[in-house]
């Protein structure tokens, strides 16, 4: 729904410009804005209105769909660009005037679940209703319950998702981490007044909790109160600098207050724990162009990709004796360079068919159209990976001044610069060597006169020749080789790391093919200068070589997410999601309103979870972002959905699988966004 409400009030806008008129800034300004402009095109003659038909364009002004709220208008105006809340004296006003006790909360959250019942669409509440009742059938217990409302919120259904909470915390009102989720949901539904004195209950309980400290933040900036906000939010950043959302709201509270530099770093603290193409988008608008440090690798790269460290060259000579004992062995390794290198490339021939076939079939396509680009047709592709945009920065700065692909060149251009010294002095160096090593005849024989040179002893000029080569060529060009392969080592496995959030699965396997050949490549040129150019003046020892070229290894996504939502699961592998629905282990006949296209509305959050662990429930309160964690992941969530997912704890580190239960600890962790829930707010 935002989406189509974006599109509508900025056409509305450019529509008005002619009229060189303000800009509305308001709903009831945009309805005057809306009645003024459909004024104007009723005037137009029916050839005027059938041309901008034929343009594209409708004659009838779209009006603002029913149950869009004003926070949706402003984010669309805005386009949720620095936007600070005006102080809301209303709703600041009904703030309930209490101090909470244990006591007295399990009446509080009874209240602020009708609250939730009176507020929310009537077919929301039949569904939960009929929801609810299929847990408790099952047997399922209040913080179970509870764990779904989170993921129905992370799917966008926002008005179920409260919906169940509120029932959940009624069945269990001692469990922190519910209430403060219930607390987050109120608020970024439009209800921070209703939430804030049960957050102000548990900041007494766990002070220093920087979810509650974050949440109750969040819901005094959707009232204005921004310097009460920024009290609260200062704690978070001083707890944990990263902090997602809170450094989120602070750089929108900076920037207005005219603090760019500091807005900038709020946000770069932001993006550095959880991406979102919005982050990227303000950072821009504040002037600052996002590097690929800046932000987080999703996950732990993998330390030898393909096994390409498994790959080990002869030993190298340093003596014109070993080389002749080693020679064996460079001549075995090169020759199963070379083979294997056959055998990739005809393992890589049909990758390299079937996109020439596609590439013809899209030229075809294009000319049977005559140029019409609408008229062809094509697949449909797979789900777009959420870690694109990041690797695409990352790639494209591989080859900036100082990425991996310069530094290669520079490696390169270091071993070439060698070859070619070598080659320019080679055979002078040689002459030279020959001439002050000459033999001159001291009688007279048949062959030669006295004082005649006769020529030079082929072992003396060998040696010497030898020792010239190793100190000033070989030494220097294998610590150079040792260098450019690493160079190569680092190119290869940072950008199988990026690329593999950026190609589709055929496309990846074709460059992980291709990584094969580079790499072999690499090392089959890494031989040393051959010095026997005056006959073996050693005796080389006669063996085989046992030499054997090691095989690759294959690559996988090693790193899969799974948060058990209970209803659904949400399945990330290397940044490739998927929803799993299992409707089959509730028994009850219930139609899940859940797909998987996503949801009419998001808001900004972050859904932090983990295993169940003692250790860190223990007197601690609700799970916090950056929290010490055995195991675990979180999601950050926009306007766009689920935009990133990450790995917390020992998962961050270590490849495997991190499977979340419905019985694990999940924290909503409230975003810069109010409003989400068009009946609250009252």
């Amino acid at each position: 729904m935002k989406r189509l409400n974006t599109l509508m009030i900025a056409t509305l806008i450019a529509a008005t410009t002619f009229a060189q008129s303000k800009n509305p800034t308001n709903k009831k300004e945009i309805d005057d804005k809306v009645k003024q402009v459909q004024q104007q095109l009723d005037k137009l003659t029916p050839e005027q209105k059938k041309m901008m038909e034929q343009l594209g364009i409708s004659a009838k002004v779209p009006s603002i769909p029913a149950g869009t709220t004003a926070a949706d208008v402003n984010a669309a105006i805005g386009g949720d660009a620095f936007g600070v809340p005006s102080k809301n004296t209303a709703l600041i006003g009904a703030i309930p005037q209490i101090t909470l006790t244990s006591a007295m909360v399990p009446t509080y959250v009874k209240s602020l679940g009708d609250y939730v019942q009176k507020s929310i669409a009537n077919d929301t509440k039949v569904f939960g209703q009929q929801v609810y009742a299929v847990f408790k059938t099952n047997k399922y217990d209040a913080i179970t319950i509870g764990n779904a409302a989170v993921g129905y919120w992370s799917s966008g259904q926002l008005e179920l998702a409260v919906y169940l909470m509120g029932r959940a915390c009624v069945d269990n009102g001692s469990d922190t981490e519910m209430l403060s989720n219930f607390a987050a949901m109120l608020s970024m539904g439009g209800a921070p007044h209703r939430a804030i004195p049960l957050l102000d209950y548990l900041n007494k309980q766990y002070p220093d909790n920087t979810t509650i400290l974050n949440n109750l933040g969040q819901a005094w900036f959707y009232l204005g109160e921004t310097d009460k906000a920024n009290t609260q939010l200062n704690k978070v950043v001083k707890a944990f600098a990263y902090h997602p959302q809170a450094n989120y709201t602070q750089c929108l509270i900076q920037q207005s207050k005219g603090n760019t530099p500091k807005a900038i770093e709020n946000m770069k603290n932001s993006l550095a724990y959880s991406y979102s193409p919005d982050k990227v988008n303000q950072l821009r608008k504040l002037g600052y162009s996002v590097k690929g440090k800046d932000m987080r690798k999703p996950f732990r790269p993998d330390p030898n990709p393909l096994g390409l460290q498994n790959f080990v060259r002869p030993d190298v000579p340093d003596s014109y004796e070993k080389e002749l004992k080693l020679g064996a062995d460079w001549d075995a390794f090169q020759k199963q360079v070379n083979e294997k290198l056959m055998s990739l490339a005809k393992e890589l021939l049909p990758y390299q068919q079937a996109a020439a076939q596609n590439g013809l079939q899209a030229y075809k396509q294009y000319q049977n159209a005559k140029g019409d680009i609408s008229k062809m047709t094509t697949t449909a592709t797979q789900n777009e990976n959420i870690y694109r945009k990041t690797a695409e920065k990352n790639l494209e700065e591989m080859n900036k001044d100082g990425g991996a692909a310069y530094r290669l060149k520079a490696a390169k251009k270091q071993v070439d610069d060698l070859i070619k010294d070598f080659m320019v002095k080679d055979e002078a160096q040689r002459k030279s060597l020959e001439k002050q090593n000459s033999i001159i005849a001291d009688k007279e024989t048949e062959l030669s006169k006295k004082g005649e040179n006769i020529g030079y002893d082929n072992c003396v000029v060998q040696q010497k020749y030898s020792e010239w080569v190793y100190a000033n060529y070989n030494k220097p060009l294998e610590e150079a080789y040792k260098n450019y392969l690493h160079q190569w080592y680092l190119k290869i496995t940072e950008e199988l790391y990026w690329k593999q959030f950026t190609q589709e699965a055929s496309v990846f396997e074709a460059t992980k093919i291709s990584a094969k050949k580079e790499w072999l490549a690499a090392l089959g040129n890494t031989r040393y200068l051959a010095t026997n150019k005056y006959g073996k003046c050693a005796t080389p020892e006669n063996k085989d070589s046992r030499y054997k070229l090691a095989d690759f290894d294959e690559m996988h996504c090693a790193y899969i997410s799974v948060l058990d939502f209970g209803v659904y699961k949400q399945i990330d592998e290397c940044g490739k999601m998927r929803i799993e629905f299992d409707a089959g282990r509730l028994s009850g006949n219930l139609n899940f309103k859940a797909d998987n296209n996503g949801k009419d509305k998001f808001v900004k959050a972050t859904v932090e979870a983990t295993v169940i662990d003692k250790e860190i429930s223990v007197g601690k309160g609700p799970l916090q972002v950056g929290a010490s964690v055995k195991a675990g992941m979180g999601m950050e969530i926009s306007s766009n959905g689920i935009e990133d997912v990450y790995a917390t704890g020992e998962a961050s580190a270590n490849a495997g699988s991190t499977n979340v239960g419905v019985n694990g600890r999940m924290s909503l962790i409230s975003g810069n966004m109010s409003g989400g829930i068009s009946g609250f707010g009252k």
